[in-house]
């Protein structure tokens, strides 16, 4: 697996801790501010307390009495105000709360007798608390954003693992995806939520680019192969009769059949590497089957074909969910292979609800597992892919392709004067396989 600069686990512990702490911040910035401003209001009170007596008193009396606080003083107008305060109270008519230049903090209160000003001042500053315990409060409220931190920390990284869990087994597990399809599927290992669906998309991608991949590698396999006879009779045929200029009816045959064959070929393969292939309709399977052997060229053209005879048993009414494409190329190529390989006239077709089989007799020994890529029969001209493309087109439309061979049989050939031995050769395809 590729390392990575940061794991998911990591990112959700760094953020929710990054988040913690702002709050905690912000917090005992709230709770400090608060408390100032309580402070500061405790002594406005006092303050105003002490100018409703007085007020209230020279009413009662006409005299004018001392404040009742050691720490308050009354002084009439500003004359004998310090300068600063004056200062700072001209820039600012409103403020009440002053910090001198002896360091000490004083809090005023203006009130009017007879039309006249007259200004308490409070010095606060050996009442105030929130100086004197502000750096003990800090280092209490450090201690606990730490603490607070440390236990976000272990929470965050815990749940960011438990979170993160299944989306970091999905990276394990497609990191380590083979380079080829098993089959196996993981999607549904994974809980039913947002991962199931990431992990059911990843899963679709890598199915589909590894058949495409499939596709093309099959391709430029069959390719390779199956084009190079049809190609060297042509080149054959050309220059055998190069000097001539002429063709003679049975290197015309040659020509047709090899361009025949070159022809199915590339119609086939080209069916096969497309990705349309998957895309699937209703067959009405009975009248394929017989519009197929009206129009077969080799069946019908060339004179082995003409030669067969077809015994049909087509049940009626067969419809299929399949490729009509790849149905109609799985269709054409047995029935190429039957003309090619068959060697008595009999050939038997069936059709059912579940299967189609085709039954002919041949002379040439039928090899083991004669559907695999390669296997080839010992007088075939070709190269072993004709029963290997018919079983990948039945496994396109999620068919199942049987062949079986009989064991041989004596048979007095009509055109020869031996005895020979024959094969009863059966393919079958199963529509719904078990």
């Amino acid at each position: 697996m590729a390392r990575m600069n940061k794991s998911l686990p990591s990112a959700i512990t760094c953020l929710v801790l990054g988040v913690a702490i702002s709050i905690t911040l912000i917090y005992s910035l709230l709770i400090l501010l608060y408390s100032w401003m309580v402070e500061d209001n405790i002594f406005n009170r006092l303050v105003a307390a002490e100018a409703d007596f007085i007020e209230q008193s020279y009413q009662q009396s006409g005299t004018l009495p001392q404040p009742r606080s050691g720490f308050v003083t009354l002084h009439r107008n500003w004359q004998d105000m310090p300068q600063e305060l004056i200062d700072a109270r001209k820039r600012k008519q409103d403020r009440i709360e002053f910090d001198l230049n002896d360091g000490s903090t004083v809090h005023i209160h203006v009130l009017q007798l007879e039309g006249i000003d007259y200004v308490l001042m409070a010095k606060v500053d050996d009442f105030e608390v929130s100086k004197e315990y502000l750096p003990n409060l800090l280092g209490w409220l450090a201690l606990l954003a730490l603490a607070g931190a440390a236990l976000v920390s272990i929470i965050a990284f815990v749940i960011g693992r438990r979170l993160t869990r299944p989306i970091k087994k999905l990276a394990d597990q497609v990191s380590c995806l083979p380079t080829e399809s098993n089959g196996a599927t993981f999607a549904n290992n994974y809980p039913d939520n947002e991962i199931r669906v990431l992990a059911n998309a990843v899963e679709t991608s890598f199915f589909n680019l590894q058949d495409a991949l499939q596709r093309e590698i099959n391709f430029t396999r069959d390719v390779s192969h199956e084009i190079r006879t049809p190609i060297s009779i042509l080149k054959n045929l050309l220059d055998s009769r190069s000097h001539s200029q002429q063709l003679t009816p049975s290197d015309y045959q040659q020509a047709q059949r090899a361009i025949f064959e070159l022809e199915k070929v590339t119609h086939t393969l080209l069916a096969l590497a497309r990705n349309e292939s998957k895309q699937k309709s209703e067959l009405d399977m009975t009248q394929l089957v017989e519009n197929t052997l009206l129009e077969h060229f080799e069946l019908n053209n060339s004179e082995k074909g003409q030669k067969l005879s077809l015994q049909l048993s087509l049940q009626e009414g067969i419809h299929l969910h399949a490729n009509r494409n790849l149905t109609q190329i799985l269709l054409n190529n047995i029935i190429s292979n039957i003309v090619q390989y068959a060697t008595g006239s009999d050939v038997e077709i069936r059709l059912t609800s579940t299967s189609i089989s085709f039954i002919n007799h041949t002379t040439t020994p039928v090899p083991v597992q004669p559907e695999a890529a390669g296997v080839k029969a010992q007088l075939s001209t070709g190269i072993g892919q004709g029963l290997n493309l018919i079983e990948r087109i039945c496994a396109v439309n999620h068919w199942q392709m049987e062949t079986h061979s009989s064991p041989t049989v004596p048979l007095n050939s009509e055109h020869s004067s031996s005895k020979e031995t024959t094969s009863a050769f059966k393919l079958t395809v199963h529509f719904n396989p078990t």
